[in-house]
């Protein structure tokens, strides 16, 4: 996980949830501006969002924390 920009996905569609998850709490407790950078999460919410089989619902929830992202 050295670059996470490359937006290669680490994650697998059955764990992604779990992911995802996790995402969503660390952002909506500490935000974008927490002791990691906004560029740090944009790069691990992208890199879920390559995740081949996708389902829609994840990739909303995913496009929800960019646009957190952004915003914060």
């Amino acid at each position: 996980m050295n670059n996470l920009s490359a937006a290669v996905s680490l994650y697998s569609v059955g764990h992604l949830d779990s992911a995802i998850e996790h995402l969503e709490q660390v952002l909506s407790l500490e935000g974008a501006n927490s002791l990691f950078s906004k560029t740090y999460w944009r790069a691990r919410v992208v890199q879920a969002q390559s995740t081949p089989g996708l389902a829609p619902c994840q990739h909303s929830r995913l496009q929800r924390l960019l646009d957190r992202i952004a915003q914060a």
